[in-house]
């Protein structure tokens, strides 16, 4: 072996002795051999154990130092010597009274790992049989119950000092369930505004950017047989451009000052349907041929259903715009007691769609399905019957009265539409 293999060996080895030295069990295991060489009593006097009499106290108290590893062997050992020295003292002359404290702490260790039942089983058996061999040993002596006495007494001992660290363990196992779970929540609710703060990126930069790359497609087209319309062309798409960077800002903000609830918060993004009208109107500057209805006597919806009519029906309408450019679209919304309905539909496109326009990933359908279940309604959407698309959804109205009161059978006027109608 070389040398530094015997310096390693000899780290461990002292790594170990000091791992023992630190818990407290060596220093029962050292107060029972105190104990066990200063309480033989002979003649009536305390002397200390010698001759035959060291030595069983030495093979008693040995087995003692891996108790802990081994629990019931070392009982049995320990047992065995003890019931020996009990058996030869009591025919020493003169005879002496032996207390069995190399029982006793072993049946204390077993009371601390095994359940209740082994514990008193071994302890009734230890105590019988050396209140037994006593009894026999020392014929002209009373009974010492004492035997008996110190077996149930360190078992009662043993198995209550582990009932308490049972119930600690117990207690540090729910303080840190409470703590992953505490975490998990944490998590959850992370995941949950990351998804929250995708949709709204999403829906501000997927409409303001749609409708600046059909604007520019119609400037494009229009530069140089109608300079003036081209000229409106990219003047909408600076508008739009601001309008986007706008939101982003506000967002951005928000996200900044997330602890930050003072109401009337200029930088909080919350369109509702009460913005509608100027959203429909960024369209159709654009060049979209959109018609929209509404049936029925508006209802007042919750802030969640009221974002989400207006995310569901911006989202349905850049759709449209990247996919189905050149298209008729039609909006419906269809009020009633309980729900309002609104549908967003399209015929073909006019022209397959060319560069960027037709690539999309998916989310925009999945965040308005996200946003109608959270608002407690439905989303559907597919191919429409007769070619092109349709996206319908269903949100909940919080009451029968009124949020605006229409004219029935005649066009409702939209403020934030500067005062295009919307006919109904």
């Amino acid at each position: 072996m070389t040398r530094a293999a015997m310096t390693g060996a000899a780290k461990l080895r002292a790594a170990r002795l000091r791992r023992y030295l630190s818990r407290p069990d060596w220093l029962l295991t050292a107060a029972a051999l105190v104990i066990m060489l200063s309480t033989g009593v002979a003649g009536g006097s305390w002397q200390l154990p010698a001759g035959w009499a060291a030595v069983v106290v030495l093979l008693s108290w040995l087995p003692l130092t891996v108790r802990a590893s081994w629990p019931l062997p070392v009982l049995a050992a320990v047992f065995t010597a003890d019931t020996a020295h009990i058996a030869l003292a009591g025919h020493a002359h003169p005879p002496a009274a032996v207390l069995p404290a190399a029982t006793m702490l072993a049946l204390y260790t077993v009371a601390t790992r095994y359940p209740a039942r082994v514990a008193w089983t071994a302890a009734a058996a230890a105590g019988v049989i050396q209140f037994a061999v006593a009894l026999v040993s020392y014929p002209h002596a009373e009974p010492d119950l004492l035997y008996l006495n110190w077996a149930v007494v360190v078992t009662a001992l043993g198995l209550l000092i582990r009932e308490r660290r049972e119930r600690i363990a117990a207690a540090e196992q729910r303080a840190e369930a409470a703590e992953r779970s505490r975490q998990a929540e944490a998590d959850r609710q992370v995941t949950a505004e990351r998804i929250r703060i995708a949709h709204e990126l999403h829906d501000v930069l997927a409409h303001h950017i749609a409708v600046v790359n059909a604007q520019a497609g119609v400037a494009r087209y229009l530069l140089r047989t109608d300079p003036h319309a081209a000229d409106t062309a990219l003047a909408g798409i600076a508008a739009n451009s601001r309008a986007a960077l706008d939101e982003l800002r506000a967002t951005l903000g928000v996200l900044r000052a997330e602890g930050d609830t003072a109401s009337g918060d200029p930088r909080a993004p919350a369109p509702t349907i009460e913005h509608l009208g100027r959203l429909l109107d960024s369209f159709t500057d654009a060049g979209m041929r959109l018609t929209v209805a509404v049936q029925g006597e508006p209802g007042s919806l919750s802030g969640p259903a009221d974002l989400a009519f207006y995310r569901i029906v911006q989202e349905a309408l850049t759709n449209a715009t990247k996919h189905a450019p050149g298209s008729d679209v039609s909006l419906s919304i269809d009020w009633s007691a309980a729900s309002v309905q609104l549908t967003v539909s399209n015929t073909e496109p006019a022209a397959a769609p060319q560069g960027l326009m037709n690539e999309g990933t998916g989310h925009g359908l999945i965040g308005m399905r996200e946003r109608a279940a959270a608002a407690e309604g439905t989303l559907s959407a597919g191919p429409a019957a007769g070619g092109g698309y349709r996206v319908t959804a269903t949100l909940p109205v919080l009451g029968t009265e009124t949020a605006v009161s229409p004219e029935p059978a005649a066009t409702t006027p939209d403020p934030q539409r500067s005062g295009k109608p919307v006919t109904s």
